[in-house]
């Protein structure tokens, strides 16, 4: 499992890094087959008390799970992400347990049962907004349903993904009224380009 940890605005001291480190090695316990553990630090503005915001994702096979949590202490703000993290865990496994159970085995499945969530940022209040944040991120073939769980287990609105069946990348999204939406190209229109 690698750990990768970052700060953005802020130095991210030795105590720290060790702590975290000792912290996350517990996490292959709970989700086997974690491959890589991301902590991004962010300290919101200059002032030493400024609020420092933690960014906990764990990957595991084709599965991303995310969770944030500030603090102005980042020891705290990191406990309280691990928190989270190990909620999301166990909501993951549920679920991929129960889609087990009735019959839809997935490889991402193994080990579960014996085992101990690209947010989009305001833009600024200004005459003209500008982009304040890039993100990557994979885009992995699955089935709809399994795009709907990783979005929500990103707490996202939304998730891009490549359909399984026919290759063509998607969007699964959270509707307003409820349920969920799909958006997918119109393989009959033909775009002009000057």
């Amino acid at each position: 499992m690698q750990v990768t940890i970052q700060g953005h605005s802020m130095n991210v001291s030795q105590r720290l890094d060790k702590y975290v480190r000792n912290k996350t090695e517990k996490l292959d316990r709970y989700l086997p087959g974690v491959e890589e553990v991301h902590v991004e630090f962010t300290r919101q503005s200059a002032k030493a008390d400024a609020p420092k915001e933690v960014e906990l994702t764990v990957r595991r096979k084709r599965t991303l799970l995310r969770v944030e949590d500030q603090n102005t202490d980042p020891f705290t703000a990191f406990d309280t992400a691990l928190e989270k993290m190990y909620q999301r865990i166990a909501r993951y496994k549920g679920r991929k347990i129960d889609k087990t159970r009735t019959g839809e085995h997935s490889p991402e499945n193994d080990g579960l049962e014996h085992a101990e969530t690209l947010p989009i940022e305001a833009p600024p209040a200004a005459p003209t907004p500008k982009l304040v944040r890039i993100k990557t991120f994979q885009v992995l073939p699955m089935k709809v349903d399994d795009a709907i769980d990783q979005m929500e287990l990103l707490s996202h609105d939304f998730y891009v993904f490549v359909h399984e069946e026919d290759g063509v990348v998607k969007v699964v999204y959270r509707r307003k009224e409820g349920g969920y939406g799909l958006l997918q190209p119109d393989s009959t229109s033909k775009t002009k380009r000057k």
